[in-house]
């Protein structure tokens, strides 16, 4: 049984300067403009998609990409302040093409925020990623946004980005993971949290 220590050890081994190095690759763009179109592009170095944006399929990245050029032409660029914001434009586009998806919303939105410097301090919870999240035995109702101070030791130490790498990429062996404190309980209604082994009452 892996302990969350060696999990994070592990993500940092084997996908973590993985994960950095395409991350740079959307960094390099000239300029906003730029970073956009190869954000919805969701193509690496090599001109290949990336395996999350495959089944969206080319034709329907490159019409997004159009639609959030011109889109961008109206936005105010102090409006891209933070990830929220730039995932808002992203949805916005989203919203006119079929089959774009919320994973495909989160990576391009990561993408752009990659670019402007940003980092983030919250784990947005869908697909494999809240697999992941239950698997701690982390409970929070009503709520798919989740601050990283929130995540147990030592995952907390990670950006949200990773940690939400971390957590897709490993859900099945956190399931059957052990912590070395105790499992973390987040009460909604109070923000509060816990180290409660039973859970929040």
């Amino acid at each position: 049984m892996k302990s969350y220590t060696d999990i994070y050890e592990d993500y940092h081994k084997n996908v973590y300067l993985y994960a950095e190095k395409e991350y740079s690759w959307y960094k390099q763009a000239d300029n906003l403009k730029d970073a956009v179109r190869k954000a919805f592009l969701s193509e690496d170095e090599q001109g290949k998609v990336h395996p999350h944006q495959r089944r969206v399929g080319r034709q329907r990245l490159a019409l997004a990409a159009d639609i959030a050029l011109k889109h961008l032409d109206t936005q105010c660029v102090i409006d891209f302040d933070n990830f929220n914001s730039i995932y808002q434009f992203v949805q916005d586009v989203r919203n006119k093409i079929e089959g774009f998806g919320e994973l495909a919303n989160y990576d391009v939105a990561l993408r752009i925020t990659k670019y402007l410097g940003f980092e983030l301090q919250e784990v947005y919870l869908h697909a494999g990623v809240t697999i992941g999240f239950r698997a701690l035995g982390l409970n929070v109702e009503e709520r798919d946004i989740i601050p990283v101070e929130y995540f147990p030791e030592p995952f907390n130490l990670l950006s949200g980005d990773h940690l939400e790498n971390l957590l897709c990429i490993y859900k099945e062996m956190l399931d059957h993971s052990s912590a070395e404190l105790a499992i973390t309980c987040i009460c909604t209604k109070t923000n509060y949290y816990c180290t409660n082994k039973n859970g929040c009452i």
